[in-house]
């Protein structure tokens, strides 16, 4: 039921909802439905299917700076955010990913009931809302995008398929023509494919707020006002008094709302701003928390622009983003995690930027460098982890929100982050761009802030309790990005409305409904999440590549007069040096060729070799399965024993094995085969020893730990033999 300023009764409304982003539109949604009258104040407008931006002139909607447009950027001196301002908030102009946070990789500061045993269940009630489901193929074409196979392809090629899913998105796919009401009774249409998600969808297939949660609201009663910035709450007998200018008109006097409770759902940078000004400017609110503006996050966001040299397809097809990579890397003497998504870099967008850049000189080279030949071989990169979540937002002397940032916890993050750029534009062939923000200024771009009223027992310890209610103020709750403990790791929006739709079943079951659940409840489902099954592969690879691998191949030869001649090339992996020094055998993974003459010629082989095992006198073991020609199965076994002291002696020992070839089940007879390894393979061999890392510092530093091993498992077997009898 929209509505502009207008003139309400004594109490204006049960409720009044400041904002109708993620947290926002759940709690107008589930307060009207319960029974309350709700009145929502929003400052910004309703947009619709063709209303977004794509002239590319700033005046033309872009900037809330320049005539109320889309996008709401704040430059917050710690970091810069970019907000969406609309009837929808960050939906209208997100890139519509809902991912749920892997558990194992959240900080203690994350409570028991914001985990994912606690929220799972509001998760799925979320996802129902949205009608989320996984990427499907371009209609246009009836094959994925190009973006997506590209980041599936190459991430098989490093061996970590299993790592990269096509995460659950808020979209509805079909028949791009066709228009149908979705469950909440709002006509939508089929994705087109173009790419222009975070530009706003003129095409009718995002399933944001405004057709979902707030459609629910209005559809019960709730009352919207946009073009209503709230400026100030002020407690007043049995409520409080909410003070809104109108941002389109600065002559229009400020007009006030009254209401028992209000809901804060500003966004994490708005609705801080707006309780320090409470507390510190107009003194409104003066008892709210020390802590206010504290445990503030970017989510470990980092940009990349990346272009192809070469024409792999169009880049800007698709959603915004279509697939999502979990990696759980060592850096430095720890881990991180994150992950890195594939984005659309809008053809629009690449426009407006070449349009806004001064001078024409300037705007030469801008197009020159970063459109490129063909704006279609450009797409981004963005990365998202756990930052060091300990920005302080404060007020400067104007009133607005500044950023204090401790991001020294952070260096591991960005450093690992930086470095899947060079990786993928060595594998890819193409260039890479840094935001100036960072090049510059080294100062990180967030478009997914979050913290500034961090939840508490007491104001001693927080800002609002567990389900978002304000210490020390009855009645006035937060339940946005702000109260988030932490960042997510992943894009935050469904943990936003995850965690309201648990806060607001709380709030209402409080105000004397014990038994109150969401009306969609019946029909909600468990709906799979990906990206769980991408985040435990990477965990497990991180464990079984500990410290880093090391591999090398070498080459032997018989050449004893009556034994068969025997060529065995093969390559061994360790792929922890952390677990092969633990181990007591020092087993690696071997595979390679076998040729045995007059049996087997050219015959696969997989097995093990064991390099100076604990207690054994044997310095090297092998233990090889082979499969002939005819498919009959063989095995090779044999082993290399020191026995010589001085310097030729060991170097002989270590470079000749003794070994048997016989059939796999024992029949046959055992044929014997010495191999030795000859001066040109010894020298190939030495220089063969390769560290396996995710940096060149981490495989140089593998490689030493390996040589260091053999050569003191070495020298420590040559000083036995010495003192032996």
């Amino acid at each position: 039921m929209p509505d502009t300023f207008g003139t309400f009764d004594a109490f204006d409304a049960d409720v009044i909802v400041v904002g109708s982003g993620f947290g926002g539109a759940v709690a107008e949604a589930r307060l009207a439905q319960a029974g309350s009258t709700v009145i929502v104040l929003e400052r910004g407008r309703r947009w619709g299917p063709g209303d977004f931006p794509r002239d590319p002139r700033l005046a033309a909607g872009w900037l809330w700076r320049i005539g109320q447009g889309l996008y709401d950027i704040r430059w917050l001196k710690g970091m810069l955010a970019v907000q969406v301002a609309g009837w929808g908030g960050g939906s209208l102009a997100y890139a519509n990913v809902f991912a749920r946070p892997f558990d194992a990789a959240f900080s203690e500061r994350w409570p028991a009931h914001l985990r994912r045993a606690g929220l799972d269940p509001y998760y799925d009630l979320a996802a129902h809302m949205l009608d989320v489901s996984p990427v499907g193929d371009d209609p246009r074409t009836g094959e994925p995008t190009p973006r997506t196979v590209l980041v599936e392809q190459l991430m098989a090629l490093r061996g970590r398929p299993d790592a990269t899913v096509r995460p659950n998105l808020a979209v509805t796919f079909g028949d791009p023509e066709v228009w149908r009401a979705n469950r909440h009774g709002v006509p939508r249409r089929g994705c087109s494919f173009v790419g222009e998600c975070v530009l706003g969808c003129n095409q009718g297939a995002k399933n944001s707020l405004d057709v979902t949660y707030l459609a629910v609201a209005e559809a019960h009663g709730a009352r919207s006002i946009t073009d209503a910035e709230v400026t100030a709450v002020t407690p007043v007998d049995g409520g409080y008094v909410v003070t809104a200018r109108t941002p389109s008109d600065a002559t229009v006097a400020p007009r006030e709302w009254r209401a028992p409770r209000v809901v804060l759902a500003a966004g994490a940078v708005a609705t801080t701003e707006l309780l320090l000004r409470s507390r510190d400017v107009t003194g409104t609110l003066p008892h709210l928390s020390p802590l206010l503006g504290h445990s503030f996050s970017g989510n470990g966001d980092f940009l990349t622009l990346a272009e192809l040299r070469e024409e792999r397809g169009d880049m800007t097809t698709g959603p915004t983003i279509t697939s999502t990579t979990i990696l759980d890397v060592p850096e430095g003497r720890g881990s991180v995690w994150y992950q890195v998504q594939d984005g659309a870099f809008p053809v629009a967008l690449q426009e407006l930027f070449g349009a806004i850049v001064p001078g024409r000189q300037v705007r030469r080279w801008w197009r020159r460098r970063f459109a490129g030949p063909d704006p279609r071989r450009m797409f981004t990169v963005l990365a998202m982890g756990h930052d060091s979540g300990e920005g302080t937002l404060r007020l400067d002397r104007s009133g607005k929100a500044v950023l204090s940032w401790r991001n020294r916890w952070q260096t591991h993050l960005i450093r690992s982050q930086r470095r899947v750029g060079p990786l993928l534009a060595s594998l890819l062939d193409a260039r890479l761009y840094n935001p100036v923000t960072w090049s510059l200024l080294r100062r990180t771009t967030t478009v997914h802030p979050l913290g500034g009223v961090p939840p508490g027992l007491d104001a001693a310890t927080g800002v609002v309790d567990e389900v978002g209610e304000v210490h020390g103020y009855p009645g006035l709750f937060v339940v946005d990005g702000s109260v988030l403990p932490a960042s997510t790791g992943v894009n935050p929006s469904a943990t936003i409305l995850a965690a309201a739709e648990q806060s607001l079943e709380a709030i209402i079951r409080r105000d004397g409904r014990p038994h109150w659940r969401a009306p969609e409840w019946p029909d909600v489902t468990s709906r799979v999440v990906p990206e769980d099954a991408a985040s435990s592969f990477s965990a497990e690879l991180r464990a079984v590549t500990s410290g880093g691998g090391v591999t090398f191949s070498e080459r032997m030869v018989s050449s004893a007069p009556g034994l068969p001649r025997v060529t065995m090339q093969l390559t061994a992996v360790a792929r922890s040096i952390d677990l092969f020094l633990a181990d007591p055998t020092h087993t690696l993974a071997v595979e390679g060729t076998v040729d045995v003459e007059g049996h087997l010629v050219s015959a696969p082989a997989a097995g093990t070799l064991s390099l100076f095992a604990d207690g054994s006198a044997q310095a090297m073991s092998y233990e090889l399965h082979l499969h002939g020609d005819a498919g009959e199965p063989w095995r090779l076994s044999g082993s290399k024993t020191m026995s010589g002291r001085a310097p030729a002696s060991v170097l002989r020992d270590l470079t000749t094995l003794r070994a048997t070839v016989q059939r796999e089940d024992g029949t046959g007879p055992a044929l014997p085969v010495v191999l030795r390894i000859g001066r040109r393979d010894l020298l190939s061999l030495m220089g063969a020893v390769r560290g396996r890392g995710f940096t060149r510092a981490r495989r140089a530093r593998t490689t030493a730990r390996f040589v260091a091993f053999f050569a003191g498992s070495t020298l420590r077997r040559v000083a036995r033999a010495r003192t032996s009898p």
